[in-house]
């Protein structure tokens, strides 16, 4: 009997089934073309994981307008992508997962040097972060922005994706409008609860009379914003009430803000599943399935959640960066195969943000270059000789070991592990020592 009954069921957001129960969230790449049309990189990067088994991929933050463009994903604010589109749709499908986009505007959380146009939000609060005054959106700008993601909407599903996702959550333009901790408006789209949430439900009516009665349409949402005066789980709860019954068929729970960026990717110190309970809180509030996220890096983790009713799905976004095949790995019995994410952000976070390079993964040197590492068998037979048990050297050895070869690893030291081994050592670094037991088994 599998260890996973319920990660590996099938399950339906609205009208569309998922084969099982794990869905890549979006993240943000730098992989697309400068003009924000689809790379091949981008291409490659997503062919990948959805050949490794995951039920349905989300493809990251796709701009719903030229005020939001810049480098941090691909865009969909106009036809001329829907071909790029198409062909990454495609791609997905091919794998074997379902296809959603996520539609996305940065607001205040961007600066003008990356977009080329002066920053829009509700208010003209900056962001602590971005630290750039934004303009004020007025009615006629906010009726824009709208139709643009009713727009956005039908040219993906021109393009052949099976859902689109709201991006609701995090702080951008759309929970800007929600959160009081953004939103000091004194007109309809300002005060009350109904009134932040308005901006939201014009977006959803105007995505559903574009797109017809059966198409999902999933949001995401933080479920707490871990900021003095940002939205806790209970506006949530009621949020989520409005959302649901403006047609959303499916929520996903995350949390934060760019200020709280450490709950929204959360580093090694957080407990696996910290997150669960937001989804869990949501759930009780609607009659829609909960995609439950953050720092579910383990299959026993996810299939615990889903076992008590916390959430309907599970979303693993940095383990896919790590291991684009440990759904099938796990369902597939080689649980031990499977290479945990030690969520470090070095590769996903610090290089694109902060060095701005394409996102990958210190564990996965491939992440991003996946038609340059193609690691097929040799020819014949061979015998490699590593010398030294440090990181290096034992990634060296499971790699030509796999590859086919006959493998003798030299070390000096009476344990293998070098300074990774170190590096575990330190309180809330279990995540590191785990990968240098994984390494030495394999």
């Amino acid at each position: 009997m599998s260890n996973f009954p319920t990660l590996f069921s099938p399950a339906k957001i609205g009208s569309l089934e998922l084969k099982n129960r794990l869905i890549m969230p979006a993240m943000g790449t730098g992989m697309q073309n400068e003009d924000g049309s689809v790379s091949d990189q981008l291409y490659h990067y997503h062919r990948v994981r959805a050949a490794g088994g995951t039920g349905m991929i989300t493809v990251e933050i796709a701009a719903v307008h030229q005020t939001t463009a810049g480098n941090l994903g691909v865009g969909i604010y106009d036809d001329r992508f829907i071909p790029g589109l198409k062909r990454l749709a495609e791609a997905i499908h091919e794998g074997g997962a379902k296809a959603c986009i996520q539609l996305w505007h940065a607001g205040r959380q961007t600066n003008s040097s990356i977009t080329g146009l002066p920053l829009i939000a509700p208010s003209a609060i900056p962001c602590p972060l971005c630290q750039e005054e934004p303009e004020v959106m007025d009615h006629q700008l906010i009726r824009e922005i709208v139709e643009s993601y009713g727009d956005a909407a039908r040219r993906a599903k021109e393009a052949g994706f099976d859902a689109i996702e709201l991006h609701g959550a995090h702080g951008y333009l759309i929970a800007q409008f929600m959160s009081p901790y953004s939103n000091q408006r004194t007109d309809e789209y300002g005060g009350t609860l109904e009134n932040r949430a308005r901006f939201a439900l014009e977006i959803i009516d105007n995505v559903r009379q574009k797109v017809g009665p059966d198409f999902p349409i999933i949001y995401r949402l933080s479920g707490e914003e871990k900021v003095p005066g940002g939205l806790t789980i209970e506006d949530n709860k009621k949020i989520a009430r409005l959302l649901v019954d403006q047609g959303v068929n499916c929520l996903h729970v995350s949390v934060g803000v760019y200020e709280s960026l450490r709950y929204t990717v959360p580093p090694m110190d957080l407990d696996r599943g910290f997150n669960a309970w937001a989804a869990a809180e949501i759930k009780k509030a609607v009659d829609v399935p909960v995609i439950a996220v953050g720092r579910i890096n383990d299959p026993f983790v996810a299939e615990e959640i889903l076992a008590n009713k916390q959430a309907d799905f599970i979303a693993i976004g940095r383990s896919l960066l790590a291991d684009p095949a440990w759904p099938n790995k796990v369902q597939n019995g080689q649980y031990d195969r499977m290479r945990h994410c030690i969520a470090c952000n070095q590769g996903c976070v610090d290089r694109m943000l902060l060095e701005g390079r394409h996102a990958s993964c210190i564990l996965n040197p491939a992440c991003g270059r996946e038609n340059e590492f193609v690691f097929e068998p040799v020819t014949g037979k061979r015998k490699v000789v590593v010398v030294g048990g440090g990181p290096a050297g034992m990634e060296a050895a499971r790699i030509v070991k796999d590859r086919g070869c006959d493998v003798v690893l030299f070390e000096a030291a009476p344990q293998l592990g070098g300074q990774w081994r170190l590096a575990g050592l330190p309180p809330k670094k279990c995540e590191i020592a785990g990968d240098v037991e994984w390494l030495i088994k394999q």
